[in-house]
């Protein structure tokens, strides 16, 4: 059975400071892994590829290919790693105006079922180093 998720996040950032997050190599690296540390190379452009490794004991390798890019409003990709069956899974990623920065909205679709819920698990604590990477710098 194919499934998907759907993730709702504030992010205290504007939109074009959360776009380049997704879209930036040197920024992507800096939260998209759960745990550990992330690898990410980036082809920015539709029918562009981009690669990232989630690195902790073992290294993951996610890759996927951009079909749609609306900056800084929307990003649509493929999504390919060990864990999402033979097909190429599809995330969406819409960025709206809200008060306290901007609200992402992320829709993985195409998903195997019993991968769902690793997936909603993942991706929730990817966007929390996301929000974390994105909010207020503390003076050193």
């Amino acid at each position: 059975m194919i499934a998907a998720l759907v993730l709702e996040r504030v992010l205290p950032a504007t939109a074009e400071e959360v776009f380049a997050a997704w879209t930036t190599p040197e920024r992507m690296a800096e939260w998209m892994s759960p745990v550990g540390t992330a690898e990410a190379e980036v082809d920015l452009r539709v029918g562009g590829s981009f690669r990232v490794v989630m690195v902790e004991h073992d290294r993951l390798e996610h890759t996927g290919e951009y079909l749609e890019l609306d900056p800084p409003r929307r990003l649509v990709f493929t999504w390919v790693s060990p864990y999402t069956g033979p097909e190429p899974s599809l995330v969406t990623v819409e960025l709206h105006p809200h008060d306290d920065g901007t609200r992402l909205v992320l829709t993985h679709e195409r998903l195997p079922e019993d991968v769902v819920d690793g997936h909603r698990n993942g991706w929730d604590s990817m966007l929390e180093r996301l929000a974390g990477i994105l909010g207020p710098k503390e003076d050193a």
